[in-house]
């Protein structure tokens, strides 16, 4: 298969304020590629267009994806582009707790940004599509969009229901050669969980330690644009998390338990428990301490 060059290309992301995002729109636009970054945050995009190779190809836009009328005031604002050669979708939020500790409004407020966001967003992108006669669309999902994950219910509902739609959306084959992607990332070092809602409907306030040992992001970025060139339709991207997905494939049951245990934090645990003996072995010495009579 012919790999692809981005050189030339336009390529629209969303979310593209900090973490892969940002990586993403930074590495392509080095790959000669012109950048559409969009995000809420229209301060950060400006600071991220000043550190990309070439700010000539790079185009920041203020976009709500849960905001019809933004979506609207940014397909206007590029409606004169000749091509559009890819979109990636990785606006997203995360959450945080148990099923029965979640509001109802939060799984409601995760699915609006997550899916009908996204879902809104490709709606307004395919007429542009169909009308060049090709497109090509990356989701970026996660780990929890393939198997459930504890504490994440909402999250991962969210990131199955992408599955669903760009598969269906795919199989219509509407006169369009139309490709899909599905970027399934592990373990990222981002602020991703830091900014996942609890419960309660508040941020979780901090990265959660598997992430903070996770890949950073400029790393998925370079594994996810080689995954991009080669146009493979799953790209996954981690550390050795990864391998959790072909035991979850071979079977689902033994990932399941996995994925119940808490591998990673018991791991954690342990590594903790010997670094500790050996540093209490360290600063302790075998020999016999002489302590003067008083």
């Amino acid at each position: 298969m012919k790999t692809v060059d981005f050189k030339n290309k336009v390529v629209w992301i969303t979310g593209a304020s900090s973490g892969i995002g940002a990586s993403l729109a930074i590495q392509l636009n080095q790959l000669g590629a012109t950048i559409i970054a969009s995000a809420r945050r229209s301060e950060k995009l400006t600071e991220l267009k000043k550190s990309c190779q070439y700010p000539n190809q790079f185009i920041t836009l203020e976009l709500d994806i849960t905001d019809s009328n933004s979506i609207k005031t940014a397909i206007n604002a590029v409606e004169g582009l000749k091509q559009l050669d890819l979109v990636i979708h990785n606006a997203g939020i995360a959450q945080k707790g148990m099923v029965i500790e979640n509001e109802m409004e939060i799984d409601r407020q995760i699915m609006e940004t997550n899916y009908f966001g996204t879902v809104a967003f490709t709606k307004a992108i395919m007429p542009k599509y169909l009308d060049q006669g090709h497109g090509w669309f990356a989701v970026v999902s996660s780990f929890a969009g393939v198997m459930g994950i504890p504490g994440r219910s909402a999250y991962a509902a969210s990131k199955h229901a992408l599955h669903g739609f760009f598969e269906s959306l795919q199989a219509e084959n509407m006169n369009c050669n139309l490709d899909v992607s599905f970027v399934i990332p592990g373990f990222i070092n981002t602020e991703i969980t830091a900014k996942g809602l609890c419960g309660n409907g508040k941020p979780f306030g901090r990265v959660e330690t598997s992430h903070k040992l996770g890949m950073t992001a400029d790393q998925c970025a370079k594994d996810t644009i080689k995954g991009l060139m080669k146009k493979r339709q799953r790209i996954v991207v981690g550390k050795f998390e990864v391998y959790l997905l072909s035991i979850n494939r071979i079977s689902p049951r033994l990932g399941r338990l996995i994925i119940k245990s808490h591998p990673m934090k018991r791991i954690r645990l342990l590594k903790k428990k010997i670094t500790n003996i050996f540093n209490f072995g360290a600063n302790h010495s075998l020999e016999p301490q002489l302590t003067p009579n008083n």
